[in-house]
């Protein structure tokens, strides 16, 4: 059990985390979410000010209040299994500690807008007799990841189609078929050094198609 003894820094934070350590450990539950509810309010300015340091996206920033959820929630998961809990003889506060969380939740944040905005509607793409549009996320990064992820998928596939035949052919199985570059050479014959210069050279091309239309 943790003594508040222990807590060297008199810092009220750590001293309220302890003390619901301490509850939980008593197995008084009323009494833990009370504490933990001021360390909430206790941590909420901190939390929203880091948010805000390392988002600057408006976008994203509508997600705050979500971010904050999933910060308490690993809190309080973590206060209730003692070895995910915050540990004074680390010397850190309590405080540091917990932005350390935050901060892996808003990477995961950032990952997933990175990963949404390499959205290419390949079904229109593939199939000009259909209109209904699907699409399917790139898992690897692409120059071009903004331009694309605003266009509509009819100046997409327009733009693929102007492309010269040799960059087309590799940036489609790559992007569009979601192929590996080894995939990519056995099929092929090309070197992976080639096909990487060309998809490189490709995507620098279809940006400025894409530009062009857009124009």
């Amino acid at each position: 059990m943790i003594s508040a003894e222990n807590n060297n820094e008199n810092n009220p934070l750590n001293e309220l985390t302890i003390k619901m350590y301490q509850q939980l450990d008593r197995r008084e539950m009323e009494l833990a979410d009370r504490t933990f509810n001021e360390i909430i309010v206790m941590l909420t300015p901190a939390a929203r000010g880091f948010i805000h340091s390392k988002i600057q996206s408006p976008y994203l920033l509508q997600q705050e209040d979500e971010i904050l959820d999933d910060l308490w929630n690993a809190l309080w998961q973590n206060a209730n299994r003692p070895s995910k809990r915050w540990d004074i003889k680390r010397n850190t506060t309590c405080q540091t500690w917990a932005i350390g969380i935050l901060y892996k939740k808003v990477t995961d944040v950032f990952r997933q807008y990175k990963k949404q905005k390499r959205v290419i509607y390949v079904h229109t793409i593939k199939d000009d007799d259909t209109k209904t549009e699907f699409y399917r996320e790139d898992s690897e990064p692409m120059a071009l990841d903004k331009i694309i992820s605003s266009e509509s998928s009819e100046k997409v596939r327009s733009a693929i189609k102007m492309m010269p035949a040799k960059y087309r052919e590799i940036f489609w199985l790559k992007h569009i078929d979601n192929m590996k570059s080894r995939d990519i050479r056995l099929q092929t014959g090309i070197s992976e050094s080639t096909i990487s210069k060309r998809l490189k050279k490709g995507e620098q091309i279809l940006a400025a198609l894409l530009k062009n239309i857009m124009d």
